[in-house]
């Protein structure tokens, strides 16, 4: 597919309700690049931002079919279906939720692995990425399209696949749409790949990672880097719902709870031991909260940063583990 395909894609309009009051950090934001969030958290959003024929030379391409579905908010949504070999083929479902950059067609090393266990793949891309439209750029919005986006994908896997069992894997900043269908009773189990808890505690990691000790533990006992995660959670506010329509709420681009629909389900982390992005603590906090809900975790440890991978056997070992 050539890179005018996913071009000049139309803004996808609608109304966001944001019941939060005003404060400091609702202020801070209005003086910051009107392109700001998108382009730091989902840069697919922002025209421009993401160079296909750049990632088309950085690695491989999954071809598959593709197919385009709107939401109850009316944004596009683009989703990609990968089917294994019809002698490999399996009654499973893995939904792939990509994470930051690279959309769903640029991750075989994910995707690969699962075909050849037999499973089908069925990814979404996030509002902006390839086939998905855009949406505004207002507080809320962004982590709004992205949950409409994938409430109308797992719907359509949930038809299309009536008797399949569902394992969800997500990379990044997709463990934040994972976590929000485990509970679905379909779902088995997930995969999570660098996994992360909140998108505002990157902050920490990053301030950390470009100043000196003294520096960063001076900003911590001022509290800085508290104000600009309050910043952050003004640009990315929680509770925001789409006008007439509740049923789908943000939560701040973080993990804020786990379902009670969870339990006896089967999960795999997989951190990366150097990753500069995530902080080091966040899939922890994860476990944590999936064995609270009585979620069986296991958990391995990747070599790199957060550009890491797991190896397509650790990948089968884990689709398998689920399906036990």
């Amino acid at each position: 597919m050539s890179a005018s395909e996913f071009e000049n894609k139309e803004i996808t309009p609608f109304s966001v309700v944001n019941p939060n009051k005003s404060n400091w950090a609702t202020t801070a934001k209005n003086v910051l690049p009107s392109n700001f969030s998108s382009a730091n958290v989902t840069p697919g959003n922002v025209p421009g931002q993401i160079n296909y024929e750049s990632l088309r030379k950085s690695g491989g391409i999954q071809e598959g079919a593709m197919l385009t579905l709107t939401s109850a908010i009316g944004t596009q949504v683009g989703v990609h279906v990968y089917e294994p070999s019809p002698e490999a083929a399996i009654d499973v479902v893995v939904v792939f939720f990509h994470g930051n950059v690279r959309p769903t067609r640029y991750n075989p090393d994910i995707i690969t692995p699962f075909l050849k266990c037999g499973a089908t793949v069925v990814g979404r891309d996030l509002p902006g990425y390839d086939q998905s439209s855009f949406v505004p750029n207002t507080p809320g919005s962004v982590e709004l399209a992205a949950i409409a986006n994938d409430e109308v994908v797992m719907k359509w896997v949930l038809e299309k696949y009536p008797t399949s069992r569902i394992v969800l894997c997500g990379r990044s900043i997709g463990t934040l749409a994972w976590s929000r269908h485990l509970s679905n009773p379909r779902v088995v189990g997930a995969i999570g790949i660098v996994p992360l808890k909140s998108m505002a505690s990157l902050i920490r990691p990053q301030i950390e990672s470009k100043t000196p000790g003294l520096v960063s533990k001076s900003l911590e006992t001022f509290s800085v880097i508290g104000c600009f995660e309050s910043v952050f959670d003004a640009i990315y506010p929680a509770n925001c719902h789409p006008e007439n329509l509740e049923g789908l709420t943000t939560t701040g681009l973080r993990i804020a709870k786990f379902e009670s629909g969870v339990g006896g389900k089967r999960v795999t982390l997989f951190p990366a031991s150097k990753d500069l992005l995530v902080p080091r603590d966040a899939a922890t906090e994860i476990k944590t909260m999936l064995e609270a809900s009585n979620v069986d975790v296991k958990m391995h440890t990747l070599e790199g940063g957060h550009s890491a991978l797991p190896t397509a056997e650790q990948l089968q070992e884990a689709f398998e583990s689920i399906l036990v």
